[in-house]
């Protein structure tokens, strides 16, 4: 049971690094676009979310080295 505890703690308080990279962008735009996230409109919130998210995905690429190409663009369905 001890155990148990300790890696439920261990997980919740342990860093993950992509997670972080994403959040990093995630608040660079929304101070960017000056959007308060608990008051913004489901519209704004979807930009922020999709400019966050390919911004994300195409750092990731380049950090990983892999074709850019397979990245999809922003706002594209």
């Amino acid at each position: 049971m001890e155990k148990e505890i300790k890696s439920v703690a261990e997980s919740y308080c342990s860093r993950n690094p992509e997670e972080e990279r994403f959040y990093e962008f995630f608040f660079k735009y929304c101070r960017k676009y000056n959007i308060n996230w608990a008051s913004a409109t489901e519209k704004e919130k979807a930009f922020i979310e999709e400019v966050t998210q390919v911004t994300y995905e195409r750092d990731r690429a380049i950090r990983m080295e892999t074709p850019l190409e397979d990245v999809r663009p922003a706002f594209a369905s």
